[in-house]
């Protein structure tokens, strides 16, 4: 098959380029350094997966084959600007805020496996070598049906970093529901395929679960997408070393919790934030060089502001979820698997994460009704008290508030799991009755 019109082109001007920086190695260096920066085995499987989802792969394989990896998805084939954009370094053409900073560097992870990387797609044939890592070289090769990403493991340390991270893909599977279109990743001769099980509770979320454990189901919540605000622009810009002048319109972002997932921060693959809330999230936040983190939001706007959106689609989730009186009050007073219980003191980065969402949530219910009492209405913070179910066995709820409660305030619905009616006391948004009301009060004589 033929070279596409524009290889030779790209091909040289690369070229070109890497016969200035050899000739000045003082110009080089930097590109070298950064370069060593994303080299890690453990990130290849993720890189190559967020490329491909950006090509629009519902599937993706990986495969070890010998001492051969081999990745494959049903994307789309490379355009002319891809592929420029591929054969630069520290420059990407995508604008989709997924993941920040590190975008266009993803395919020059594949060389923490080995010298050799080579790209075959319907129309593509190409090596790249570790010298020149940005310059293509064509190959006879044949061509295939799907693109196709092989590179010759160096070493067996390098292959077993590799065994491991895929392993870690198998066991732990949720940034699949992070990506756009990808569903289904096969990892030798296992499948990791999300399956919806229909519409939420609320709009914008949807029933998930593995189709190896149907009968555990996660609950994916996304935001309305909102343009970013100016001041994380201004990081964004920072970060990716974008100018003014240049092209730097970034579209609306959405952020996404799944109810179900230990809670940790997401930018698309799971950092190293491992926060105290009942749900996973998912943003475009500003990670540390060692992409490990995310930077604190005490010095990130970026991150506060993300931050500040996970507590309040958690909240209006909640609360949306509350006011579905199609549902049983049974089924209502789950939507309390989403209200938070942060120790706001912890100065760590990890809670300091976690209070920024609680302190959004809090806002945004501070003046709503989002107490259930028996009766099934909404009530406002304050305003109900949790009983022992052992009463309602005795008494109906009439009596019970009769003998035991103040006028003014409605027994705490009685089926909110235990562990939710304690966050809602701890909230102080419902009241425990009082040991010792039940002991000196004339019924108990």
């Amino acid at each position: 098959m033929q070279k596409p019109p524009f290889f030779e082109p790209i091909r040289a001007r690369a070229h070109e380029r890497w016969n200035q920086l050899e000739a000045d190695p003082e110009l080089a260096g930097p590109w070298h350094q950064l370069f060593k920066q994303v080299q890690s085995p453990r990130h290849v499987v993720s890189e190559l997966l967020q490329n491909a989802d950006d090509a629009g792969a519902t599937e993706a394989a990986v495969d070890i084959k010998g001492e051969e990896f081999v990745f494959s998805h049903n994307g789309e084939d490379f355009a002319e600007e891809h592929f420029a954009s591929l054969c630069r370094f520290g420059y990407s053409n995508k604008r989709a805020l997924h993941t920040i900073g590190f975008r266009g560097v993803g395919f020059k992870s594949t060389f923490s496996l080995g010298d050799e990387v080579r790209l075959l797609t319907p129309t593509l044939s190409v090596g790249f070598h570790r010298q020149r890592f940005t310059e293509p070289l064509w190959i006879d090769r044949p061509h295939p049906t799907r693109t196709e990403v092989r590179v010759s493991i160096k070493d067996e340390h390098r292959g077993r970093e590799l065994r491991k991270n895929l392993q870690e893909w198998l066991k732990s599977p949720t940034s699949l529901l992070f990506f756009r279109h990808i569903r289904s990743l096969s990892i030798e001769d296992q499948e990791v395929r999300w399956v919806s099980h229909g519409q939420g509770p609320l709009p914008e979320s949807e029933w998930m679960a593995l189709s190896m454990e149907p009968d555990t189901r996660y609950l994916l919540l996304r935001s309305p997408a909102e343009e970013f605000s100016e001041e994380a622009l201004e990081e964004i810009r920072q970060e990716r070393m974008i100018s003014l002048e240049e092209e730097g319109d970034f579209p609306p972002c959405r952020v996404e919790i799944v109810l179900g997932i230990e809670g940790r921060l997401f930018v698309i693959l799971p950092t190293g934030v491992k926060v105290g809330l009942p749900f996973a999230c998912n943003a475009p936040f500003v990670q540390d060089p060692a992409r490990v983190k995310i930077k604190d939001p005490d010095i990130s706007p970026t991150n506060r502001w993300l931050l500040k959106r996970v507590g309040e689609l958690a909240a209006k989730g909640m609360l949306a979820w509350l006011n579905r009186t199609d549902l049983t009050a049974e089924e209502r007073c789950d939507a309390y698997d989403l209200l938070t219980d942060i120790d706001r003191s912890d100065a760590s980065l990890e809670e300091t994460c976690a209070s920024r969402v609680e302190e959004a949530f809090e806002a945004v219910v501070e003046h709503e009704d989002w107490v259930l009492d028996e009766s099934g209405e909404l009530e406002q913070s304050g305003k109900c008290v949790a009983v022992p179910s052992v009463l309602l066995d005795v008494w109906s709820p009439q009596q019970v508030g009769a003998f035991f409660i103040d006028q003014d305030r409605k027994i705490l619905y009685n089926l909110i799991a235990s562990e939710n009616g304690q966050k809602l006391i701890r909230w102080g948004a419902a009241q425990q009755l009082s040991f010792l009301r039940l002991i000196y009060h004339p019924f108990s004589s």
